[in-house]
C-alpha cells in the first residue's frame, strides 16, 4: 500500500474546513443578529449610514 498525498490532503483539508464550520457558525450568526439590530437602530433613531469624520489634527512634537 502507498501513501497518496492527494487524497491525505483533502482528506485534512475536509476535517478542517468542517471544524471551522462548526466552531464559527455561532459566531457568525452573532454577528449577523448584532448587524440587525444596529440597522433597526439606525432606522428608529433615523441617523443614515453617513457618519461625520472627525478628524484629528497630527502632533508636531514627540509625545513624552
Amino acid at each position: 500500500m502507498s501513501f497518496d498525498g492527494e487524497k491525505f490532503g483533502r482528506e485534512v483539508v475536509g476535517i478542517v474546513k468542517d471544524y471551522l464550520e462548526r466552531s464559527l457558525s455561532p459566531v457568525a450568526a452573532r454577528l449577523d443578529a448584532l448587524e440587525s439590530r444596529i440597522l433597526l437602530l439606525e432606522a428608529q433613531t433615523g441617523t443614515t449610514k453617513d457618519k461625520p469624520v472627525v478628524r484629528v489634527a497630527a502632533r508636531s512634537e514627540p509625545a513624552t
